[in-house]
């Protein structure tokens, strides 16, 4: 039994440094990747964010092109069909206007609200192409 005590006793009197430095080198560790998570986060989302913004100025410029065109195209049509061209040429220009407006509140938005702009963006450029493929249906 002096045995026993006497492990007891040098056991009691040795610290155990892997114990009490493994939680607090775990919560660092945590705590590191954790940032480095969310600064990937940030970094992607700008970088989305940065892409759609240049496909929707491509459309845009595309489509702003096209209704150059069409201006053309209408100004050379029959009087009788111009006027009803034209009412459409106009409602194609508002939502291209619109369009613009939303492309320059995306690039107010900051990169945690973007996706809540994107749709309406989405929406707005959906509409101005069924508009363009419409007015120029009815082109002669």
């Amino acid at each position: 039994m002096s045995v026993f005590v006497a492990c007891v006793a040098v056991a009691g009197m040795v610290p155990i440094p892997s114990v009490a430095a493994e939680p607090a080198a775990s919560a660092e560790k945590v705590v590191k990747e954790a940032r480095e998570t969310i600064e990937a986060t940030r970094e992607y989302t700008a970088q989305q964010k940065e892409v759609f913004q240049r496909k929707a100025q491509d459309e845009l410029v595309a489509i702003q092109e096209h209704i150059l065109g069409l201006r053309e195209k209408i100004a050379k049509a029959s009087e009788s069909t111009r006027a009803d061209l034209q009412k459409s040429l106009n409602e194609l220009e508002k939502k291209k206007d619109d369009v613009k407006e939303k492309l320059d509140a995306l690039r107010e938005t900051t990169d945690e609200k973007w996706h809540q702009v994107r749709e309406g963006m989405n929406t707005a450029l959906n509409e101005l192409k069924h508009s363009y493929g419409k007015l120029l249906s009815h082109l002669p």
